[in-house]
């Protein structure tokens, strides 16, 4: 059986051959705000391999992302959008089932003023500006700009058969080369599959047969689609995609790597009304848990119920049961969940910690959730006119917080404070053990909301008013707060913490057993539940607790500061070393061939070969190189100041030999051209220059450096007991001492009994429970060296940070010796980081980190009576080779000390 082109691509990077820099001219011209996140990156290493290197490629590529909701699918589209254009692309068809769609896509497309807006404010590609048009038809749009027609499949059908004036016809993609972009994808299939459903049919009479008909009326258009759920396991769609699947970025995948809040089942026996009272505590638990760690988050909450005349009347049953709310009703509501944990803890913070009596609680909730802040969804005109709005419910002034819903949004809606749904009704369409499709649906709903909503810890300025699907956000003072991305999980590993609630996506039902179990399998299916996950407690032992090293000791740790760029005195700082390359200039040869081949070439003659000359770039005059940085916002002087601390002037860049004034560019062109630059041939030179140094000053740059000063900090506030929530995967996971494991020779090892693990268990994975059992077999010469020892789990207790770049690093272990002396004691600190062979290449720079520690690490505090020396080791791997290299280490290190 051949390889589809996903298994191909799997393949290619597994030995790194689709590795590459994404183009300035994608990473340049996106929002400032966004910064590609890994999978995206990937997505488009694919697709530039694809386009530049595969051999396999048509000329008319037809490609599906199959990616997940929620990954930021649209920010994928701009960024090819920009790729596209630079290849000759000017015209781009943006079509998708539903109408609303098309208002928010407009909205992110075109509207700089927009929050989620997707492009730069001022777009440059080839150093110059392009605009982006919303066009009615391809005829005589500016051949300089990217013309999108946006359209429903169906209204793109009508004028296909029913052609208009001033509309877009089929002549449009017979005319002009057209890349067309399909949102929600999974809706072209109809025609593919052989048994159709009433609605699939009315389908295939336009979107599929549509789209392949205008795909084909020109050689080089491009179909891209995106969709987070083809149906795979359809055969003759399976058939279909093999070849057309660049990327498969499954939901699965999306949870396990932290872009997605967790999701808590909660059954309630108790009737509508009920149910939506608690959501709304738990909402605005949220809201004050967030405000009270200086978080701006408005969380919303979805009613979801089975009819619209059901929606309607589950609404007007909110407004009264709102209206009528009293300190009553909240305390009956709290004396009934003394047995929920979560409405418990929701009412516990609200009403005893924050101090909030019942009465004024309910004058809250009744102000917060009044009914100029409901709104209700099921009217498709209404809903089509709303569109914006329900895809800015994060903006400051908007101030809706509950809506009630039926089905409609249950496509195209980018939704991040979303926390709780609540479904009103009680019937299920599951049998014999298999989904039912409302369930399905339900379940993918649930995925929608599950978007993360970005935010970092207390210390670290957020800000939210500009987020959007699928990206990154660096609208605050430290721009990955301190190794922690806003916009993933951080407390799977302190499940206790408060903004944990923040993180989880709570799913109210009746207390239903076959409905669960149907959602549950839903969930499971569409790899938005995880039945290996599992709650733990890490507890540290008593005795450890009570030993003096909890007691009195500390553990030693880096900061980080913002890079002062003290020593960059010019280009050379960032590795910029000339001469630079200039593309061919035209030579103005002509050749001729025959078009049926075999025919004789003919060469008209030029007046000379080609050759190569450098030029000083200072020689073309300062007016040229003024008017190219003029052109580029990067080469503003406070632009440059940034990165070139110590200039005095625009002027000094562009006249110094550091700088400017020393750069070179190799031309190849005839003799004669040479002699004789245009002016437009100089400024074009320039501005390739300017914008090579621009890439490399950018790629080469460092925000932040790790310090060398090691700080102390108290063991017993760093190191505390923890509540995980941990993912079984392989051995990771599983507990040592209840016996789960299934490594060799563990189960000879009382890991409970060993005062030295300071921890009352072990959930890490095979590498770290192999560590775990060498520091074992080490024992008995470790303690004829030292008078104890302990090791602890870096439960995301200590954070390092890389010396060169500020990154951030949590190493897995921290191992503490101590030695007593007459005079003093003496305690090494050693950092320990076990590593899987398939992790090495993307973390060798974390090894690299830890073998400069004991020599760059100052530890100026002075105790009196102690000595302490911090180090790190290499990598231990039970398999790997570098493992000679760690127990080398550990032998000088620890046991020759």
């Amino acid at each position: 059986m051949s390889q589809t082109l996903t298994q191909e691509f799997d393949a290619l990077a597994k030995y790194g051959a689709l590795k590459s820099d994404i183009p300035d001219d994608i990473t340049g011209n996106l929002a400032p705000q966004i910064e590609l996140r890994p999978y995206q990156r990937t997505a488009l290493e694919r697709w530039l391999f694809y386009i530049d290197k595969y051999e396999g490629r048509p000329k008319a590529p037809h490609l599906l992302f199959h990616m997940a909701t929620g990954s930021g699918k649209t920010v994928l589209m701009a960024a090819l959008i920009l790729d596209l254009y630079r290849r000759g692309y000017r015209n781009f068809l943006f079509f998708v089932n539903s109408a609303q769609i098309i208002e928010k896509t407009k909205e992110n497309f075109l509207n700089p003023a927009s929050a989620k807006h997707l492009f730069a404010q001022t777009i440059r590609i080839d150093d110059k500006p392009v605009d982006i048009r919303a066009v009615e038809t391809f005829d005589a749009v500016s051949g300089d700009a990217i013309n999108i027609h946006f359209t429903t499949i169906q209204g793109l059908h009508t004028r296909m058969q029913a052609p208009k004036e001033n509309a877009v016809t089929i002549e449009d993609f017979r005319d002009y080369k057209v890349v067309m972009i399909s949102d929600e994808a999974h809706h072209l299939n109809a025609e593919t599959k052989k048994t159709l459903t009433k609605g699939e049919a009315e389908d295939k009479a336009s979107w599929e047969g549509t789209v392949s008909e205008i795909f084909s009326q020109h050689p080089e258009n491009m179909l891209l689609e995106f969709t987070a759920t083809v149906d795979l396991s359809h055969e003759a769609i399976r058939a279909k995609y093999a070849d057309k699947i660049l990327y498969d970025y499954s939901l699965r995948q999306f949870r396990e790597d932290g872009y997605s809040k967790d999701i808590e089942l909660r059954q309630a026996d108790l009737p509508p009304d009920a149910r939506m009272m608690q959501a709304m505590v738990l909402s605005q638990y949220r809201r004050k848990v967030a405000e009270a760690h200086g978080l701006h988050c408005k969380p919303v909450i979805l009613m979801k119920s089975k009819t619209i005349k059901e929606s309607a009347e589950n609404e007007a049953g909110f407004t009264m049961m709102v209206a009528a709310l009293s300190a009553g009703a909240l305390e009956a509501l709290r004396a009934a969940s003394e047995g929920d944990e979560t409405l418990s803890r929701a009412f516990a913070y609200i009403m005893d910690e924050r101090g909030l009596s019942a009465a004024d609680f309910a004058r809250e909730l009744q102000g917060d959730f009044s009914p100029e802040k409901v709104v209700n969804v099921n009217n498709p005109a209404d809903l089509e006119r709303r569109q914006i709005q329900l895809n800015a419910l994060e903006d400051r002034d908007n101030e809706i917080r509950v809506i009630f819903a039926v089905d409609k949004l249950n496509e195209g809606w980018d939704v991040l404070n979303l926390f709780d749904i609540v479904r009103l009704h009680d019937t299920r369409d599951g049998k014999a053990n298999k989904v039912g499709k409302t369930t399905m649906a339900e379940a993918q709903l649930i995925g929608r909301g599950a978007r993360y909503f970005p935010f970092l810890p207390p210390g670290i300025k957020n800000d939210v008013d500009t987020l959007s699907r699928g990206t990154r956000y660096y609208a605050f003072d430290d721009p990955d707060g301190g190794g922690l991305a806003p916009e993933k999980r951080k407390y799977d590993s302190d499940a206790d913490n408060p903004l944990r609630i923040l993180e989880e996506l709570h799913y109210h039902c009746s207390h239903n057993p076959k409905y669960i179990q149907d959602i549950r399998n839903a969930l499971r299916e569409t790899g938005m539940l995880d039945e290996t996950a599992r709650t733990v407690h890490l507890r540290l032992k008593d005795n450890f607790k009570q030993t003096d090293l909890y007691e009195r000791e500390f553990v030693w740790v880096n900061d980080r500061v913002k890079n002062s760029r003290d020593g960059v005195t010019g280009l050379d700082a960032y590795e910029i070393e000339g001469p630079f390359t200039y593309p061919n200039l035209m030579t103005g040869r002509v050749t001729e061939a025959s078009a049926f081949g075999g025919g004789q070439l003919t060469l008209k003659p030029s007046r000379k070969e080609p050759v190569s000359r450098d030029f000083k770039l200072a020689g073309f005059g300062r007016a040229f190189l003024g008017f190219a940085m003029d052109a580029n916002d990067f080469f503003h002087f406070a632009n440059l100041r940034a990165f070139f601390p110590k200039l005095a002037s625009a002027s000094e860049f562009a006249t110094a030999d550091a700088y400017l004034g020393g750069v070179a560019v190799s031309v190849r062109g005839l003799p004669d051209d040479l002699d004789n630059l245009s002016a437009g041939q100089k400024l074009d030179i320039t501005q390739y220059v300017l914008h090579q140094i621009e890439s490399g000053v950018k790629r080469e740059s460092v925000e932040y450096n790790g310090t060398s000063d090691f700080k102390p900090y108290a063991i017993k506030d760093i190191f505390t007991d923890k509540m995980l929530k941990l993912r079984i995967d392989g051995e990771a996971g599983k507990s040592w001492v209840k016996g789960e494991t299934n490594l060799p020779g563990l189960d000879q090892i009382d890991l409970s009994g060993k005062d030295w693990h300071a921890y009352d268990d072990s959930y890490g994975t095979d590498q770290e429970k192999h560590f775990i059992k060498y520091m074992h077999d080490q024992e008995a010469r470790l303690r004829g060296v030292y008078d104890d020892f302990y090791l602890l789990r870096n439960e995301k207790a200590v954070k390092l940070y890389d010396f060169a770049t500020g990154r951030a690093f949590e190493p897995d272990f921290v191992l503490f010796l101590r030695k007593k002396g007459q005079e003093a004691n003496t305690i090494l600190q050693l950092f320990i980081e076990p590593k899987g062979d398939q992790l090495r290449p993307q973390d060798d720079w974390k090894q690299d980190f830890l073998a400069q520690v004991k020599a760059k690490a100052r530890l100026d505090t002075v105790f009196q009576g102690r000595d302490y020396t911090v180090l790190g080791l290499p990598f231990f791997n039970e398999t790997g080779p570098t493992n000679t290299d760690f127990k080398a280490a550990f032998e000088t290190e620890a046991l020759d000390a």
